[in-house]
Protein backbone atom coordinates (compact mmCIF):
# COMPACT_ATOMS: atom_id res chain seq x y z
CA UNK A 1 0.00 0.00 0.00
CA UNK A 2 1.55 3.59 -0.94
CA UNK A 3 0.33 6.79 0.13
CA UNK A 4 0.97 10.20 0.43
CA UNK A 5 0.84 12.96 2.79
CA UNK A 6 1.98 16.50 3.51
CA UNK A 7 4.30 17.50 6.66
CA UNK A 8 6.81 19.88 7.24
CA UNK A 9 10.69 18.80 7.09
CA UNK A 10 11.79 17.26 9.86
CA UNK A 11 11.30 14.54 12.83
CA UNK A 12 7.90 13.15 13.15
CA UNK A 13 5.87 10.46 14.79
CA UNK A 14 3.51 8.82 11.71
CA UNK A 15 0.18 7.05 12.76
CA UNK A 16 -2.14 4.63 10.92
CA UNK A 17 -5.30 4.02 11.18
CA UNK A 18 -7.00 1.69 9.43
CA UNK A 19 -11.49 1.50 9.77
CA UNK A 20 -13.73 -0.91 7.60
CA UNK A 21 -17.42 0.68 6.84
CA UNK A 22 -16.15 3.73 8.88
CA UNK A 23 -14.99 1.55 12.42
CA UNK A 24 -12.20 1.96 13.20
CA UNK A 25 -10.48 -2.18 13.44
CA UNK A 26 -6.74 -1.43 13.83
CA UNK A 27 -3.98 1.26 14.15
CA UNK A 28 -0.12 1.16 14.19
CA UNK A 29 2.40 3.73 14.36
CA UNK A 30 6.26 4.23 14.13
CA UNK A 31 8.28 7.24 15.78
CA UNK A 32 11.25 8.62 14.34
CA UNK A 33 10.08 9.52 10.72
CA UNK A 34 12.06 11.93 8.73
CA UNK A 35 10.37 13.98 6.45
CA UNK A 36 12.75 15.18 3.79
CA UNK A 37 11.88 17.24 1.03
CA UNK A 38 11.68 16.00 -2.72
CA UNK A 39 15.12 16.76 -3.74
CA UNK A 40 16.71 14.45 -1.17
CA UNK A 41 16.47 12.03 -3.98
CA UNK A 42 19.39 13.24 -5.76
CA UNK A 43 22.64 11.14 -5.87
CA UNK A 44 25.07 12.56 -8.61
CA UNK A 45 28.54 11.34 -7.84
CA UNK A 46 31.43 13.73 -7.88
CA UNK A 47 31.59 15.23 -11.63
CA UNK A 48 33.02 18.85 -12.32
CA UNK A 49 35.13 21.50 -9.57
CA UNK A 50 33.22 24.36 -8.50
CA UNK A 51 36.57 26.39 -8.62
CA UNK A 52 34.97 29.82 -7.31
CA UNK A 53 33.64 27.96 -4.51
CA UNK A 54 37.21 26.13 -4.02
CA UNK A 55 38.85 30.02 -3.91
CA UNK A 56 36.10 31.18 -1.68
CA UNK A 57 37.18 27.92 1.29
CA UNK A 58 40.56 28.66 0.42
CA UNK A 59 40.66 32.04 1.96
CA UNK A 60 38.50 30.78 4.63
CA UNK A 61 41.09 27.92 5.52
CA UNK A 62 44.55 30.61 5.14
CA UNK A 63 42.52 32.90 7.48
CA UNK A 64 41.64 30.38 10.26
CA UNK A 65 44.16 30.57 13.19
CA UNK A 66 44.87 26.87 12.74
CA UNK A 67 44.47 23.99 10.24
CA UNK A 68 41.02 23.19 8.52
CA UNK A 69 40.01 21.35 5.97
CA UNK A 70 36.59 21.79 3.76
CA UNK A 71 35.01 19.13 1.44
CA UNK A 72 31.57 20.28 -0.30
CA UNK A 73 29.71 17.97 -2.42
CA UNK A 74 26.45 19.17 -3.99
CA UNK A 75 24.38 15.75 -5.02
CA UNK A 76 22.60 17.93 -7.34
CA UNK A 77 25.06 18.79 -9.85
CA UNK A 78 27.82 16.25 -8.81
CA UNK A 79 30.15 19.76 -8.50
CA UNK A 80 32.71 19.56 -5.62
CA UNK A 81 35.18 22.29 -3.76
CA UNK A 82 37.40 21.54 -1.12
CA UNK A 83 39.96 23.13 0.47
CA UNK A 84 43.01 20.69 2.44
CA UNK A 85 40.25 17.93 1.82
CA UNK A 86 43.10 15.49 1.65
CA UNK A 87 45.33 16.73 4.52
CA UNK A 88 45.03 13.70 7.34
CA UNK A 89 43.37 14.75 10.43
CA UNK A 90 42.95 13.23 13.93
CA UNK A 91 39.96 11.66 12.98
CA UNK A 92 38.23 11.50 16.76
CA UNK A 93 34.46 10.00 16.22
CA UNK A 94 34.33 10.34 12.97
CA UNK A 95 35.71 7.60 11.98
CA UNK A 96 33.15 5.63 14.40
CA UNK A 97 30.92 5.56 10.85
CA UNK A 98 33.53 2.45 9.93
CA UNK A 99 31.45 1.05 12.86
CA UNK A 100 27.99 2.04 12.10
CA UNK A 101 28.26 0.20 9.13
CA UNK A 102 30.04 -2.80 10.41
CA UNK A 103 27.60 -3.13 12.64
CA UNK A 104 24.58 -3.16 9.87
CA UNK A 105 26.21 -5.26 7.72
CA UNK A 106 26.75 -7.46 10.88
CA UNK A 107 23.59 -8.01 12.87
CA UNK A 108 21.31 -7.22 9.63
CA UNK A 109 18.46 -7.30 8.09
CA UNK A 110 16.75 -6.03 11.07
CA UNK A 111 19.45 -4.41 13.81
CA UNK A 112 17.09 -2.72 15.59
CA UNK A 113 15.40 -6.06 16.83
CA UNK A 114 18.45 -7.33 18.09
CA UNK A 115 20.96 -6.41 21.42
CA UNK A 116 23.23 -4.30 19.52
CA UNK A 117 20.54 -1.85 18.70
CA UNK A 118 20.74 0.21 21.81
CA UNK A 119 24.79 0.34 21.09
CA UNK A 120 23.97 1.27 17.37
CA UNK A 121 21.72 3.86 17.76
CA UNK A 122 24.06 5.35 20.80
CA UNK A 123 27.16 5.11 18.38
CA UNK A 124 25.16 7.38 16.10
CA UNK A 125 23.24 10.15 18.11
CA UNK A 126 25.60 11.02 20.61
CA UNK A 127 28.45 9.53 19.44
CA UNK A 128 29.13 6.98 22.92
CA UNK A 129 32.56 5.68 23.01
CA UNK A 130 30.79 2.70 25.43
CA UNK A 131 28.96 1.71 22.82
CA UNK A 132 31.66 1.67 20.21
CA UNK A 133 34.04 -0.10 22.10
CA UNK A 134 30.92 -2.93 23.05
CA UNK A 135 30.47 -2.96 19.29
CA UNK A 136 33.93 -3.96 18.96
CA UNK A 137 33.94 -6.68 20.70
CA UNK A 138 30.03 -7.81 19.36
CA UNK A 139 31.65 -7.77 15.71
CA UNK A 140 35.03 -9.47 16.33
CA UNK A 141 35.18 -10.86 19.92
CA UNK A 142 37.93 -8.88 20.86
CA UNK A 143 38.37 -5.12 20.42
CA UNK A 144 41.33 -5.44 18.31
CA UNK A 145 40.08 -7.68 15.91
CA UNK A 146 36.35 -5.22 16.09
CA UNK A 147 38.42 -2.27 14.78
CA UNK A 148 40.11 -4.75 11.96
CA UNK A 149 36.46 -5.04 10.39
CA UNK A 150 35.28 -1.18 11.33
CA UNK A 151 38.35 -0.47 8.72
CA UNK A 152 37.65 -2.96 6.18
CA UNK A 153 34.41 -1.10 6.00
CA UNK A 154 35.84 2.36 5.64
CA UNK A 155 37.74 1.00 2.63
CA UNK A 156 35.14 -0.42 1.27
CA UNK A 157 32.98 2.71 1.64
CA UNK A 158 35.75 4.64 -0.52
CA UNK A 159 37.94 6.09 2.83
CA UNK A 160 40.75 4.90 2.06
CA UNK A 161 42.95 7.36 3.53
CA UNK A 162 41.81 6.61 6.65
CA UNK A 163 42.33 4.71 9.90
CA UNK A 164 40.48 3.27 12.99
CA UNK A 165 43.49 2.14 14.89
CA UNK A 166 47.24 2.16 14.64
CA UNK A 167 49.74 4.80 15.60
CA UNK A 168 50.50 7.31 12.48
CA UNK A 169 52.63 10.30 11.94
CA UNK A 170 50.44 12.64 9.51
CA UNK A 171 52.23 14.67 6.72
CA UNK A 172 55.24 11.77 6.84
CA UNK A 173 53.06 8.68 5.90
CA UNK A 174 53.37 7.75 2.47
CA UNK A 175 51.04 9.49 0.04
CA UNK A 176 50.41 11.72 2.39
CA UNK A 177 50.83 14.90 0.61
CA UNK A 178 49.12 13.91 -2.29
CA UNK A 179 46.37 15.37 -3.72
CA UNK A 180 44.56 18.56 -1.91
CA UNK A 181 47.03 18.70 1.40
CA UNK A 182 48.36 22.74 1.29
CA UNK A 183 48.26 22.07 4.82
CA UNK A 184 48.66 19.24 6.36
CA UNK A 185 49.51 18.66 10.42
CA UNK A 186 52.76 18.13 11.72
CA UNK A 187 51.26 15.62 14.65
CA UNK A 188 50.89 11.99 15.87
CA UNK A 189 47.30 10.36 15.93
CA UNK A 190 46.10 7.17 16.86
CA UNK A 191 43.30 7.71 14.14
CA UNK A 192 42.58 9.94 10.99
CA UNK A 193 41.31 10.82 8.50
CA UNK A 194 40.50 13.14 5.56
CA UNK A 195 37.80 15.30 4.73
CA UNK A 196 37.31 13.95 1.22
CA UNK A 197 36.90 10.46 2.74
CA UNK A 198 34.22 11.47 5.19
CA UNK A 199 32.68 12.74 1.88
CA UNK A 200 33.05 9.54 0.63
CA UNK A 201 31.51 7.61 3.22
CA UNK A 202 28.12 9.86 3.33
CA UNK A 203 27.67 10.15 -0.52
CA UNK A 204 27.93 5.89 -0.51
CA UNK A 205 25.43 5.80 2.26
CA UNK A 206 23.09 8.52 1.14
CA UNK A 207 23.32 6.55 -1.96
CA UNK A 208 22.51 3.59 -1.01
CA UNK A 209 19.24 4.75 0.62
CA UNK A 210 18.12 5.78 -2.40
CA UNK A 211 18.78 1.96 -3.74
CA UNK A 212 22.41 2.68 -5.66
CA UNK A 213 23.38 -0.73 -6.29
CA UNK A 214 27.21 0.20 -6.24
CA UNK A 215 26.67 2.14 -3.22
CA UNK A 216 24.68 -1.18 -1.28
CA UNK A 217 27.94 -3.00 -1.84
CA UNK A 218 30.01 -0.52 -0.62
CA UNK A 219 28.33 0.01 2.48
CA UNK A 220 27.29 -3.09 2.72
CA UNK A 221 24.29 -2.35 3.97
CA UNK A 222 20.36 -3.02 2.44
CA UNK A 223 17.91 -0.12 1.55
CA UNK A 224 16.35 -0.81 5.19
CA UNK A 225 19.48 -0.55 6.73
CA UNK A 226 21.09 2.52 4.88
CA UNK A 227 17.84 4.19 6.05
CA UNK A 228 18.32 3.24 9.47
CA UNK A 229 21.67 4.60 9.14
CA UNK A 230 20.37 8.15 7.77
CA UNK A 231 17.74 8.67 10.47
CA UNK A 232 20.05 7.87 13.36
CA UNK A 233 22.62 10.98 11.67
CA UNK A 234 19.72 12.61 11.39
CA UNK A 235 18.54 11.99 15.05
CA UNK A 236 21.96 13.22 15.91
CA UNK A 237 21.89 14.69 19.50
CA UNK A 238 21.53 18.52 18.89
CA UNK A 239 23.23 19.68 22.26
CA UNK A 240 26.69 20.63 23.26
CA UNK A 241 29.55 19.30 21.80
CA UNK A 242 27.58 16.97 19.54
CA UNK A 243 25.58 19.89 17.92
CA UNK A 244 28.55 19.92 15.89
CA UNK A 245 29.94 23.35 13.41
CA UNK A 246 26.75 23.87 11.03
CA UNK A 247 24.00 23.90 12.64
CA UNK A 248 24.04 27.31 14.84
CA UNK A 249 24.44 28.71 10.79
CA UNK A 250 21.40 26.59 9.17
CA UNK A 251 19.08 26.48 12.68
CA UNK A 252 16.75 23.84 13.35
CA UNK A 253 14.50 23.64 10.07
CA UNK A 254 16.85 21.86 7.87
CA UNK A 255 17.31 18.59 8.08
CA UNK A 256 20.74 17.29 8.90
CA UNK A 257 22.87 13.77 8.78
CA UNK A 258 25.79 14.21 10.64
CA UNK A 259 28.48 12.95 12.67
CA UNK A 260 30.33 14.81 14.99
CA UNK A 261 33.98 14.42 16.22
CA UNK A 262 35.61 16.50 19.29
CA UNK A 263 38.70 17.17 21.57
CA UNK A 264 39.97 19.66 23.54
CA UNK A 265 41.65 21.03 19.98
CA UNK A 266 39.77 19.55 17.29
CA UNK A 267 36.24 20.22 16.10
CA UNK A 268 34.70 17.92 13.19
CA UNK A 269 31.53 17.89 11.19
CA UNK A 270 30.65 15.65 8.35
CA UNK A 271 26.95 16.37 7.02
CA UNK A 272 24.86 15.89 4.70
CA UNK A 273 22.26 18.94 4.91
CA UNK A 274 19.29 18.61 3.58
CA UNK A 275 18.32 21.84 1.83
CA UNK A 276 15.24 22.53 -0.53
CA UNK A 277 17.32 23.40 -3.57
CA UNK A 278 18.72 19.71 -3.19
CA UNK A 279 21.45 17.74 -1.00
CA UNK A 280 25.04 18.61 0.30
CA UNK A 281 27.27 16.88 1.70
CA UNK A 282 29.45 19.37 3.89
CA UNK A 283 32.85 18.26 5.90
CA UNK A 284 34.62 21.27 7.78
CA UNK A 285 37.45 19.70 10.47
CA UNK A 286 39.69 21.71 12.45
CA UNK A 287 42.13 21.57 14.89
CA UNK A 288 43.96 24.26 17.21
CA UNK A 289 45.36 23.24 20.81
CA UNK A 290 42.95 24.24 23.14
CA UNK A 291 40.31 25.26 20.70
CA UNK A 292 37.24 26.99 21.96
CA UNK A 293 33.91 25.62 20.56
CA UNK A 294 33.00 29.30 19.42
CA UNK A 295 36.20 29.62 17.06
CA UNK A 296 35.13 26.45 15.26
CA UNK A 297 31.49 27.45 15.07
CA UNK A 298 32.16 30.63 13.63
CA UNK A 299 34.34 28.94 11.06
CA UNK A 300 31.17 27.17 10.38
CA UNK A 301 28.89 29.68 10.00
CA UNK A 302 31.37 31.48 7.43
CA UNK A 303 31.74 28.26 5.20
CA UNK A 304 27.74 28.09 5.21
CA UNK A 305 27.36 31.65 3.82
CA UNK A 306 30.26 30.73 1.01
CA UNK A 307 28.14 28.31 0.02
CA UNK A 308 25.35 30.62 -0.61
CA UNK A 309 22.79 28.18 2.27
Amino acid sequence: MRFRFASRLGRHRLGVRFYRRARLVARDGVRDVWVLPRSAQRARRERAADRRLAASLGRLGRDFPGYAAFWVHDLTTGRTAGWNSDALFPAASTVKLGVLLAALRRFGPNPERTGAWRDIRDLATWSSNIASNRLLLRLGGSEARGAQIAQAALWRAGARSSTFTGNYRLGTAVGARAGDTPKPLPLLTYRRTTAHDLGRILFELHAAALGNRLSLRRTGTTLHTSRLALGLLLSSDPNGDNRGLLRPALGHAIPIAQKQGWTTSLRHTAAIVYGRRGPKIVVLLTYRSGMPQALAASLGARLVRAMGS
